[in-house]
């Protein structure tokens, strides 16, 4: 059954009215219109009958910025025969601007030359509108990335190091063009400094491998020679459905920070060493002032007695003459056991001493040395000592002792109780003096250890000449084993000294 014409046409113009856009028909050579639809009105607020009408119309409403292009684009299109496609604003009725798409096509006369063209206008606002704010989400962006004072780039995630974007800050930060970072092969492995390029090229693969956040610092040589520090963070972007595309970062320049951080250092450095220097200076002092007292006074006592024997106006006792020369051994004795530490302490500050190891009982070696010294001949003194087998050097471990006393007595009130301790630790031996005194602050328990330091003045107000606390520790590290001071279980000082059974290999 075929329809009649009159409803063809009255269901083409149903179509036509239906249509969210405005179909047009006019004049080639003079562009009126001689036919446009009810979508002008629903679309562009004006009624059909002023389009045909008026052959002005339709330029004087197209936005002043686009009228020439339009124009010229609808009168050559139709004056060469050929279809238009084109985008123009259009003024609404209610005032505001329409974007339109305009697509028409040119109909020939008979003798094929153009009369008429035929077309559809669509609005495309929303669309120009988004593309616009795209295009200037694009500009904001792009004046971000080119602006900031930092280079941002875009890098490959498949572990080439291919970069496939990078700002022009690089210029300016290494001397490179652009183009030579996006170059086939990748050109910023090759800038880092030969002291960072490993480190920084294991730390680029685990970031390939694990996808995590990139943050290295680095040195990068510029194509002058420059070395700039740089800061290289990065993060991975993913598409949609989670799969790596790129990642995107940035080089900070922290040049002058380094810089800052080591003239920070330098001067730290500086700082320090002056006040080492400067405590250098003040052991130097109180070196002098301790050895021109210790040495003075044994010297004092040696000339004096000397002097008395020489006389010849005093006829002495030969009992008095005797004791006379023994309290001039016994004070050269002391400025021997002086000069020996001082020498001591310098042979071991250059290495020059080697142990002398023997298996000894440390114990029975102790037992005998504090039976016949009489450093502590007026003090009460407990022995609490164990067997202990060790090699050590026995005159060394002597001198350890011998200090500690001497330490002890010269530190404590007459009378104070002291105790001497031997026993096994930790495959060692353990050597303790201890004593019921003062005892030494925690604040000194660090450095007394240190030549040239000294606790508080004894009772006599001899402070001597502070080495040697210095040489127990030196002579225990000689042997593979350290000193130390703690509080005693009920107060007063203990001090300590650990030597292993065997010294370790040097």
């Amino acid at each position: 059954m075929t329809s009649s014409p009159g409803s063809e046409l009255r269901r083409l113009r149903a179509l036509i009215a239906d249509l969210d856009a405005v179909v047009w028909e006019a004049e080639a050579a003079s562009g009126r219109f001689t036919f446009v639809s009810q979508g002008a009105l629903d679309l562009l607020g004006y009624p059909p009958k002023l389009w045909t009408a008026d052959p002005s119309f339709w330029p004087d409403h197209i936005h002043p910025d686009d009228r020439e292009t339009a124009l010229k684009e609808f009168l050559t299109s139709a004056t060469e025969g050929r279809a238009h496609d084109f985008e123009y604003r259009f003024r609404h009725r209610d005032g505001h601007y329409v974007w339109l798409r305009d697509i028409g096509h040119v109909v020939p006369d008979h003798r094929g030359q153009p009369h008429l063209v035929r077309g559809l206008m669509v609005d495309i606002t929303r669309q120009e509108l988004t593309d616009e704010r795209l295009r200037e989400a694009e500009a904001m962006y792009r004046t971000l990335v080119e602006q900031t004072p930092v280079v941002t780039y875009l890098e490959a995630a498949d572990g080439s190091n291919a970069t496939l974007y990078v700002s022009p800050q690089v210029e300016a930060m290494l001397g490179y063009e652009r183009e030579e970072f996006t170059a086939e092969r990748p050109l910023w492995p090759e800038l880092i400094h030969p002291d960072d390029r490993r480190r920084v090229m294991e730390a680029s693969r685990h970031a390939d491998e694990t996808f995590e956040p990139y943050d290295v610092e680095c040195r990068m040589v510029a194509r002058d020679g420059r070395i700039v520090w740089v800061n290289d963070q990065a993060v991975l972007v993913r598409d949609e459905e989670g799969r790596p595309r790129f990642w995107q970062g940035v080089w900070v320049d922290i040049t002058e920070r380094k810089r800052a951080a080591e003239l920070e250092h330098a001067l730290e450095a500086e700082r320090k060493e002056a006040a080492q220097l400067r405590a250098v200076d003040e052991m130097k002092n109180t070196f002098l002032q301790a050895v021109s007292h210790d040495l003075r006074t044994p010297l004092a006592a040696i000339l004096g007695f000397a002097v008395t024997l020489e006389r010849e106006d005093i006829q002495l006792h030969p009992d008095d003459a005797k004791d006379l020369a023994s309290r001039i051994a016994v004070n050269a004795r002391k400025l021997d056991r002086m000069v020996g530490d001082l020498l001591d302490l310098d042979r071991l500050g250059r290495g020059i001493i080697e142990p002398n190891l023997i298996e000894t009982d440390i114990g029975a070696l102790v037992l005998k040395l504090v039976a016949e010294s009489d450093i502590v001949s007026a003090r009460e003194v407990s022995m609490e000592v164990e067997p202990v087998l060790a090699e050590v050097d026995p005159a060394k471990v002597e001198r350890i002792v011998e200090n500690l006393l001497s330490n002890t007595t010269r530190h404590t009130p007459p009378g104070t109780r002291v105790w001497v301790k031997v026993r096994p630790q930790d495959d060692g031996a353990l050597i303790a003096v201890e004593d019921e005194g003062s005892g030494v602050p925690a604040e000194l328990r660090s450095t007394i250890f240190e030549p040239f330091r000294q606790g508080p003045e004894g009772p006599d107000r001899s402070a001597g000449v502070g080495i040697g606390l210095a040489l127990v520790a030196r002579f225990a590290e000689l042997h593979g084993g350290r000193a130390w001071v703690e509080e005693r279980d009920g107060g007063g000082a203990s001090f300590r000294v650990w030597l292993p059974r065997r010294r370790p290999a040097p």
